[in-house]
């Protein structure tokens, strides 16, 4: 790679939202260009590279050019965008095709929030927005662990066991009352919980639970119209008021301010 990696070769083609069901499959297709699918809401399941997926939202994946691939929705439906790029780098970078790209673990509620901008900047036609649209698109890509981030520093070692069970936690979020419950899928006392987790993440387990509630609280009230009590409910929160007041302490705005800033028409 002979210099830094820019926006300004990346060629913008269709960005736009869709509703895929059963009757309305994806692909089968093998595009010449990059495409970054996201789903936002619902599930799709996927046959890839010789792969086979279930991508549940929020979560996608940057299908590189020459890629066969096809799927359908799993239940009834699935809200997803698609965003068509070409991209000159891609090949200096291996990233040319075939195959696919993942999001890096944490990362995916992050890209949701820059894909719905991107959305937007889509429908203008200033020029001015085009370019912002490149640079946010590199700053999606780079979510996605592509070789333009730096690879010095030696990957830090991995507790998987207790990766899985924070993954498990996420998914049965409604269920985790305490961290108690997140200790009982990993096997251990909550102690032990607190002390493996703050060696390998260098953060504090309580902390870590609550923002993966208030980030999946974000998004329910970003995409869908539960209540703020369902919503309370769907994170794990006992009472309302206690969500409520957990949100304005970390985020600076209720449940309802955050919900009307992110779509004024809900």
């Amino acid at each position: 790679m002979s210099g830094p990696i820019t926006p300004d070769g990346i060629v913008l083609r269709e960005h736009r939202l869709g509703r895929f069901d059963r009757r309305m499959p994806i692909g089968p297709v093998v595009w010449d260009f990059h495409d970054l699918l996201w789903i936002h809401e619902g599930a799709v399941h996927l046959a890839i590279a010789g792969d086979d997926l279930t991508i549940a939202a929020p979560d996608g994946l940057l299908i590189l050019p020459g890629t066969h691939f096809a799927g359908a929705a799993v239940d009834g439906f699935a809200t997803a965008s698609i965003c068509h790029f070409e991209w000159p780098d891609a090949a200096a970078l291996g990233l040319d095709g075939p195959g696919y790209l993942r999001p890096r673990p944490g990362d995916a509620l992050h890209i949701q929030a820059m894909l719905r901008l991107s959305l937007d900047l889509a429908g203008s036609i200033v020029a001015v927005d085009a370019d912002r649209r490149r640079r946010l698109l590199l700053a999606i890509l780079d979510c996605f662990q592509h070789p333009a981030v730096a690879v010095d520093a030696p990957a830090p070692e991995l507790d998987r066991a207790l990766e899985m069970a924070w993954r498990q936690a996420a998914k049965t979020l409604p269920k985790i009352r305490t961290l108690s419950d997140v200790a009982a899928l990993l096997g251990v006392h909550e102690s032990a919980l607190r002390a493996r987790h703050r060696r390998f993440y260098r953060t504090s387990a309580g902390g870590h639970l609550r923002e993966m509630r208030l980030r999946r609280a974000e998004d329910l009230l970003s995409t869908t119209r539960h209540s703020i009590g369902e919503i309370a409910h769907l994170v794990g929160y006992g009472h309302a008021e206690t969500f409520i007041a957990a949100f304005h302490r970390s985020r600076g705005c209720t449940p309802g301010q955050f919900r009307h800033r992110s779509n004024p028409f809900a």
